[in-house]
């Protein structure tokens, strides 16, 4: 009958079930409780995944809209959180399955090295003295997903939960939109408090923001001195730089030999290379100073011997869209320190080159 659940079978002639045993739908409370507890343990796990992922953004929206230094430095927390978070996900997984895919090692483990090459370009572009920094964030882009999606290539299904538990990725369509979103935003608001590529006063104010770029230096220093005007913050921030083995260079206008010879020979006994502008120095230059190749200050009436109102400000500029403008004048530094006369200690006239 075709409404009986029992069918014969034609050689045994006994009858079976053509439905599976409800033994089969049978889940142990106390197993799918276990489950739906890890389940909420790797939710937890994948938030943090997720704000690694926010961090890394922002740090990409401040490079963009301020400071680069500081965007490369907010990415490297994102990297450091999305990667022990990342790790803390699948020893969860392990501890909760009991095993792990062991074949994806071998089979996806061209991702691993990829991820570990990101993670060598990205400290590159941290810690050397290179302007290039948008290699670190493209790098930090590349490691993010590849590093997750092998990590999470190792973890066997989940087992069962509850009906109505959920899971969340960070790399689903609404955790992206998110993480996009909110690190945005979050961006913008650390961008605007910052003091990069932006007109910042003069004066006493202006010479305190030098001071404190370059104690944030680590690798060199080269600057552009027309004259020094109240200068002993400045000088006593050089000679600790010095001193911590930042490559320090100023170069001076001929006029300061006499005008600030105190300061200059100051600079000299620090070990401080001090050389003269030459006498055909261009027409535009303008003090200025470059920071580890990738921060520059440009302007302010007080290293200056006139006047002129585009002098009365000074312009922090270190955004990664000005990175070719920083590039071009730390260059036309170092070709003009080697054209330049060197000073000695005690000061005397400049050498003969």
């Amino acid at each position: 009958m075709a409404d009986s659940p029992l069918i014969e079978d034609a050689e045994n002639k006994t009858p079976v079930r053509n439905d599976s045993s409800n033994e089969d739908d049978f889940q142990d409370p106390e197993i799918l409780h276990r489950n739906e507890q890890f389940s909420m343990t790797q939710i937890g796990v994948s938030f943090a995944m997720i704000l690694g992922m926010i961090f890394g953004m922002t740090g990409l929206t401040i490079a963009f809209m301020s400071d680069q230094v500081k965007g490369l430095q907010i990415v490297g927390w994102g990297m450091a959180l999305f990667t022990v978070s990342t790790l803390v996900h699948l020893a969860v997984s392990r501890i909760w399955t009991g095993r792990f895919e062991k074949e994806a090692i071998t089979r996806n483990g061209y991702l691993l090295v990829l991820s570990l090459l990101s993670v060598i370009v990205y400290l590159y572009a941290l810690l050397s003295d290179t302007v290039y920094v948008f290699a670190g964030f493209i790098a930090a882009n590349i490691y993010f997903p590849i590093f997750g999606r092998f990590a999470l290539s190792l973890e066997v299904p989940a087992p069962p939960t509850r009906p109505g538990s959920f899971n969340i990725t960070p790399f689903s369509r609404i955790s992206l939109s998110a993480i996009v979103l909110l690190g945005i935003i979050v961006g913008l608001g650390i961008g605007m408090d910052s003091s990069g590529s932006q007109a910042t006063g003069r004066g006493l104010f202006a010479r305190n923001i030098v001071v404190r770029k370059i104690h944030q230096s680590r690798k060199s220093i080269h600057m552009v001195v027309f004259r020094f005007i109240k200068p002993y913050r400045i000088l006593e921030a050089l000679k600790r730089k010095e001193q911590a083995g930042v490559r320090v260079k100023v170069l001076v206008k001929p006029d300061a030999l006499q005008e600030d010879s105190q300061a200059i020979a100051s600079l000299l006994s620090a070990g401080i290379p001090v050389r003269v502008l030459p006498p055909d120095t261009p027409k535009w230059l303008r003090p200025y100073t470059v920071i580890d190749s990738r921060i520059l200050l440009q302007g302010s009436k007080g290293w200056a011997d006139g006047s002129s109102p585009f002098q009365k400000q000074l312009v922090v500029q270190s955004s990664m869209l000005l990175f070719e403008r920083i590039r071009r004048m730390d260059y036309n530094f170092r070709v003009i320190w080697e054209h330049s006369a060197p000073l000695v200690a005690p000061l005397t006239s400049p050498s003969v080159r």
